[in-house]
């Protein structure tokens, strides 16, 4: 073993690759655990990480960006011969991006709260990236008892998002009514640039095809009226939005 690959910093990132293989990707995606042993295991693969600043050597990151620049690799043997002969550009791709991986499969958890408030409503989000999180109105949920479908939208087009719940569950009996819906983010994606699409695609595991299906249908919803995102940060421009909200809507 190097001498490079016995330094703190290495063994921190070995640690944390071999973490992401056991507890994250282990029963989610062979593949992206194949790939974090494999990164925990090569001297050449924990070097390059090395050189990389702190916030950029998670593994959603270094795989989304090896996936948008050269596909989905078939063996760990494929990824780590990608990495060592274009890490140039895998490393300009990795700076230039964060994972803002924009979920929109989690409004099925907060549905239930949303509907039990009373509507119309107005929606805030902090950490919005394209915003697909602020559309709970137009999508549709399967909570095994109850489907439930957006009257505005076509059935076949709408993503619906399944969601395993228990008789406790307060599963509403419809859908909330918004009227009003922004967010705020450091670094906001635009729906209609198909280089960020691509790139909320590509932070997408092997092995979870549902998921991208619902997710590039949700993204299709939002194209068709994108929500409001601004740059901002939490700590200086949440009152300013609040306030802002509060003009508006008096209520």
């Amino acid at each position: 073993m190097s001498q490079a690959s016995t330094t703190p910093v290495i063994e921190n990132i070995r640690a944390r690759y071999r973490m992401f293989a056991e507890r994250e990707a282990h029963a989610v995606s062979p593949l992206y655990e194949e790939l974090a042993f494999r990164v925990a295991e090569s001297d050449a693969l924990l070097q390059f990480l090395s050189t990389l600043p702190p916030t950029k050597q998670q593994p959603n990151l270094l795989f989304g960006a090896v996936k948008l620049l050269m596909g989905t690799a078939t063996d760990a043997n494929e990824f780590e011969h990608w990495v060592r002969s274009r890490s140039e550009s895998i490393r300009g791709e990795i700076l230039a991006r964060s994972t803002q991986t924009n979920e929109p499969g989690r409004c099925a958890t907060i549905l239930p709260v949303l509907a039990s408030f009373s509507s119309p409503l107005a929606l805030l989000e902090v950490g919005a990236a394209a915003g697909l999180c602020l559309l709970p109105d137009r999508y549709g949920y399967d909570y095994g008892r109850v489907r439930l479908l957006p009257r505005s939208e076509c059935s076949t087009k709408t993503p619906v998002f399944p969601c395993r719940a228990n008789e406790a569950t307060p599963v509403p009996t419809g859908l909330p009514t918004v009227v009003w819906r922004a967010g705020i983010d450091l670094n906001p994606l635009n729906l209609s640039d198909p280089c960020e699409v691509e790139w909320l695609e590509s932070l997408v595991w092997p092995g979870q095809e549902g998921r991208l299906e619902r997710l590039a249908a949700a993204i299709r919803v939002g194209q068709k009226s994108p929500p409001l995102v601004r740059a901002g940060n939490l700590l200086y421009d949440l009152r300013r939005s609040s306030e802002r909200l509060q003009a508006m809507l008096p209520w």
